[in-house]
């Protein structure tokens, strides 16, 4: 009878056949991922950091899939590694030694792993609303493959918080290890439905060695056409809701796989597009907009929010700055207007108003974890800084100046006028600017140069906190308040004017001390009243003169102190990095005052770290001596990206605005040789415009398409080169006289038209070109020093455009002109067909020489 059995048993085999022997379990449908227009895609550096990130999840790690994995404010697991098995082998094949490539789109991140006998590719995806990620793996193989998964738990919320008793177990039923602890309100769970847990879990506490789990493909042809889910999840809260969380992303990964793409696909087509003969720079743009829409964070404990940056934090308690920093909130919040991006800045705004201490003083930083601990109580950072709550009524007045949005004004007034209010009183000598020793940090936050009275940077902070908050109070109804802000305005700006200019250097100096002396070292920190248009004119424009010396500027950046300085350290945060955040605020000076050049030049630098580090993010700072980050760096930080944004918006493509005005503003700064600019929804207010800029040899045109009957008005300002002659301007096909800007020590042409939008509206203006020169190549790459072209300023003289340049001793340089045939003689460079070859003398090694170049026209 047994034989019998057997038999049977056998015969059925065969007729099922193999396919069914090993049947494999837990797989679901491989769907495409869809193209992207701005998808990245290089070979993989397997120590270089990515992120895939949600509002309430975020998988932090290396491309070579290493990572860890938070459920905000939770630390899941850290050390997630794959390997693999080759059939019977028992020696692992590490996923970080056979990494080849990485592409990434906003949506998912996948890595290519390649073996002789084997392809996975494995898709990351972060739910944007659920707790919880997803790991999809497509497998090709020759040979019968097992797939290890293994990590290190921890279940410990952000520091300073902390909790104990955590343990770990495998739960055969959801294939997944459960993570949690004895009062079962944090969890997380990882897994597979195709999986079997392999690791002995001790009670009552987590293992010193890496949790495993596998995944055994028996049958090559079983995992054809499929993905292979590992799941996570996790969280504060029920343990049932977590579970659920996790089969809900088990049953259905495609669907968060659409959504997320559905998600980021809305933040393209509801904010800026633009579109220029630079890829590259559109793809900065396009990748800074989704880096900041990464940051944005729902706590269960506190709310949503912004926090400042996000990078791995191997054994420690902090991602990164994945904290909610209010300065940095604020700041990004100015980038964030420029693109439109309303409903994330106000969301973002109103978030830090809780934190507001009774005596008007902003929040500078608070843990995720606050909602385990008393964190204003008992940790001394929360409010450590002066300038966050300046920069917040700026940052208010900027969102309703673009957004239109005066309810939210009106409800924020009482928190808006406690904020000034408190910036009053820290003015102790009367001056009507903010002391840095009565308010908290500003520019810097050690060393030598904090122990001032005031610094530059806290003091236009300060001045266009009352700028805005006498906007504001007109606006709130309160015209006594108002007329207090306008007093206080006029004295500090009459002492910004003369406490802060260096007559003896030529520039804006960095502070001065409680004597009164100023302190003369050269920092970018004085673009940032330039950009806000606080001080004199002219003396801005000498001002900057210096910030293009490469004193200060790198390749790849803007040094936060001069090389020259006795306290510069190149890889010192404060006294020698660079920061792209800060590059930013200096080229959208530049920009704003026509050093276009130079502005473009520093824009580009930003725009290259967007793709020489983590893909699609902006790393905080940089060397000030090569063009490397430092070890320590956060790869994904939010004001690093305002170094693309801030002066491609508000500097290049000089786009601005003011709802309550109806106005739009649209003054760019284009290199000679861009042709063909399109922008699209440009929002201000509840208007969205689209332009069409195109220059011609002897013609610039600008179509504008906007609503019928909109009531707006449009200044329309495009700077040209020093010598052009505007001979007229068209609107609509009749002539009309544009106006001519007038500035001091001029670095270009700017005429200005005005006009009442009707719905379909064309701008001509005619002129007579000249040589202009185009910007200088930049090819720094990682690990270069600096070494590129510098052009100082220009200036015209009759028919002579006088240029002052700096570069390398020894060293010669090719700078590109348009209109060559114009150029009669040269005098400091060499012709060769549309290029001036520059040659400057000998020297020593590595140092910048200056000298003129004159270019004779006809």
């Amino acid at each position: 009878m047994m034989k019998i059995k057997l038999v049977l048993i056998a015969l059925g085999m065969c007729l099922v056949g193999p396919q069914n022997i090993f049947s494999q379990t837990g797989l679901i449908p491989r769907f495409e991922l869809e193209p992207c227009e701005i998808g990245l895609e290089r070979p993989a550096q397997p120590n270089t950091y990515f992120d895939k990130v949600g509002r309430k999840f975020a998988i932090l790690g290396y491309e070579s899939g290493a990572f860890e994995a938070w459920a905000y404010p939770l630390k899941l697991v850290r050390n997630f590694e794959l390997s693999f098995l080759i059939g019977s082998s028992t020696r692992p094949i590490s996923a970080k030694e056979i990494v080849r490539y990485v592409s990434a789109t906003p949506a998912a991140t996948t890595l290519t792993y390649t073996f002789q006998s084997f392809t996975v590719k494995a898709v990351f995806i972060t739910s944007i609303e659920e707790p919880g990620a997803l790991i999809l793996l497509a497998v090709d193989t020759t040979e019968p493959l097992t797939i290890v998964c293994s990590f290190l738990a921890v279940l410990q919320p952000m520091w300073p918080a902390g909790i104990g008793g955590q343990y770990a177990y495998w739960d055969n039923g959801l294939k997944a290890y459960l993570i949690s602890e004895p009062t079962r309100k944090n969890h997380g769970t990882i897994g597979s439905p195709a999986a079997q847990g392999i690791s002995y879990t001790p009670a009552h506490m987590l293992s010193d060695s890496p949790n495993e789990f596998k995944i055994v493909i028996e049958n090559k042809d079983a995992v054809k056409g499929k993905y292979i889910p590992i799941v996570l999840a996790g969280g504060k809260g029920k343990r049932e809701e977590v579970r659920k969380t996790y089969e809900n992303l088990a049953a259905n990964p495609e669907a968060q796989y659409r959504a997320a793409v559905e998600h980021y696909r809305k933040l393209e087509q509801d904010t800026l597009r633009v579109r220029t003969p630079d890829k590259k720079m559109n793809l900065a743009f396009a990748w800074a907009k989704v880096a900041y829409d990464n940051l944005m964070v729902d706590n269960p404990d506190l709310g949503k929010g912004l926090v400042a940056g996000l990078g791995t934090s191997g054994s420690g308690g902090r991602p990164g700055f994945g904290w909610f920093f209010g300065g940095d909130a604020f700041m990004n919040s100015l980038s964030l207007t420029s693109y439109g991006a309303f409903s994330m800045v106000k969301e973002a705004l109103v978030f830090t108003q809780k934190w507001q201490r009774q005596d008007g003083k902003m929040a500078h930083e608070l843990s995720q974890a606050a909602g385990y601990l008393d964190w204003f109580k008992d940790y001394p950072y929360g409010y450590i800084h002066g300038d966050t709550t300046p920069f917040y009524i700026a940052a208010c007045y900027e969102y309703f100046r673009l957004s239109g949005d005066a309810s939210f004004l009106k409800q924020s007034w009482p928190s808006l006028q406690r904020a000034f209010d408190w910036c009053l009183t820290t003015d102790g000598d009367g001056d009507g600017l903010m002391d840095n020793r009565k308010a908290g940090l500003g520019a810097l936050e050690f060393g030598a140069l904090t122990g001032i009275q005031t610094d530059i940077y806290l003091a236009a902070a300060g001045i266009r906190a009352a700028q805005a908050i006498q906007q504001i109070a007109q606006v709130a109804g309160d015209m006594d308040y108002a007329k207090l802000a306008g007093a206080h305005l006029e004295k500090a700006g009459r002492s910004f004017r003369s406490k802060f200019w260096d007559a003896e250097k030529g520039r804006y100096t960095y502070a001065f001390n409680a004597d009164g002396k100023q302190v003369k070292e050269l920092t970018p920190w004085s673009a940032v009243p330039l950009v806000w248009k606080i001080g004199d004119a002219e003396q801005s424009v000498r001002t900057l003169e210096n910030f293009n010396s490469a004193e200060l500027t790198t390749d790849w950046g803007i040094r936060m102190l001069s090389n020259k300085s006795s306290y510069f350290e190149p890889l010192n945060y404060n006294y020698g990095a660079v920061w792209p955040f800060l590059t930013g605020w200096v080229a959208t000076a530049l920009f704003q005052h026509n050093f276009s050049l130079q502005g473009h030049g520093l824009l580009t630098a930003a725009v290259r770290h967007t793709f020489d580090n983590g893909l699609g993010y902006v790393t905080e700072l940089f060397s000030g001596h090569q063009n490397i980050w430092p070890q320590e760096a956060v790869c994904h930080q939010g004001f690093s990206s305002s170094g693309v944004v801030f002066p491609f918006v508000r500097g290049l493509l000089g786009l601005d605005g003011d709802a309550a005005k109806k106005e739009i503003v649209f003054r760019p700064r284009f290199p000679a040789d861009w042709n063909d600019v399109s922008i699209e929804n440009c929002k201000i207010g509840e208007e969205a415009f689209s332009l069409h800029f195109r220059r011609q040899e002897a013609r610039l045109s600008l179509d504008i398409v906007s609503k019928k009957n909109n009531s707006y008005r449009m200044i329309f300002g495009p700077a040209l080169g020093l010598g052009t002659e505007v001979r007229g301007a068209r609107l609509n096909g009749k002539s009309v006289r544009p106006r001519m800007d007038q500035s001091p020590l001029a670095q270009a042409v700017q005429p200005s038209v005005e006009l009442n939008l009707t719905g379909r509206d064309t701008v001509e203006i005619d002129f007579e070109p000249t040589v202009e020169l185009l910007p200088p190549p930049n090819e720094s790459k990682t690990g270069d020093f600096n070494k590129g072209l510098r052009i100082i300023k220009m200036e015209r003289t009759g028919k002579a455009l006088i240029v002052t340049v700096e570069g390398l001793a020894g060293q010669t340089y090719a700078l590109t002109v348009t209109q060559s045939k114009r150029i009669e003689s040269v005098k400091g460079a060499q012709r060769s067909d549309e290029q001036l070859l520059i040659q400057f003398p000998q020297g020593q090694d590595g140092e910048f020489v200056r000298q003129e170049m004159i270019i004779n026209l006809r």
